[in-house]
């Protein structure tokens, strides 16, 4: 194949791909409509450890939480009915918390030391846009970075617009904690002009005086390719 005709080919399929605008970081403002995250804004002011007004513009958290004890298994987030706010509090002194501007941490309201050990589900919703002509789906392609107290345990995406691909786990990272950032990569398919929604399934270890728990996540890279 012909250098130049090799190189049109491969812009020709980079340029196919469509951003995930509205797959926002945790911490931010409600993203834009019509741009998305990229116009957002950390929520201020931020809660202290022990609660306040401030909440996620974007991210909710399964309520009562946690979802289940810490001796039992994880539910399954998509038959979950209530989800309340995911509050935006000051980090546990402890916590690896880098002041880049990008994210921040959210917790349940009162993050420690009183929270409960036991499964706590965050989740967010990742709009889809209709489809370019020539094509039937979309492979939405993820990268990112977590931190976590205590652990994330898997990543599920549910899109009830597709029986094909349903609710299923796409993710579990290994290693993710507090004290540094963990990365995550995922691909998967997804219906157009839906809603999908990201889970994002974390684990607090039981303590007897208690143990606090958040999560801060941000996307490197979301884009849709057309199939």
């Amino acid at each position: 194949m012909p250098a130049n005709l090799e190189l049109l080919l491969s812009s020709l399929a980079v340029a196919q791909t469509i951003p995930a605008a509205g797959l926002c970081n945790t911490g931010l403002a409600r993203a834009s409509p019509i741009d998305g995250c990229a116009t957002s804004a950390l929520v201020t002011p931020v809660n202290p450890i022990s609660g306040g007004t401030s909440v996620d513009g974007n991210w909710q958290l399964a309520t009562p939480y946690p979802s289940a004890p810490y001796n039992e298994k994880s539910p399954d987030p998509c038959t979950l009915s209530a989800f309340g706010p995911a509050w935006v509090d000051v980090p546990w002194p402890g916590w690896f918390n880098p002041g880049d501007g990008l994210s921040q941490y959210i917790t349940p309201e009162v993050e420690g030391p009183v929270a409960a050990g036991g499964w706590y589900i965050y989740r967010t919703g990742v709009p889809i846009p209709r489809i370019q002509a020539g094509a039937t789906y979309y492979v939405l392609t993820v990268a990112g970075q977590v931190l976590v107290d205590n652990q994330l345990v898997a990543i599920i995406i549910e899109d009830p617009a597709s029986a094909k691909s349903g609710c299923k786990v796409v993710a579990t990272p290994s290693g993710t904690y507090d004290t540094s950032w963990a990365t995550f990569t995922f691909t998967a398919a997804v219906e157009p002009h839906s809603l999908a929604v990201l889970y994002f399934v974390t684990y607090n270890a039981e303590q007897d005086f208690g143990n606090p728990t958040g999560l801060r996540v941000e996307f490197t890279s979301a884009y849709f390719t057309p199939k």
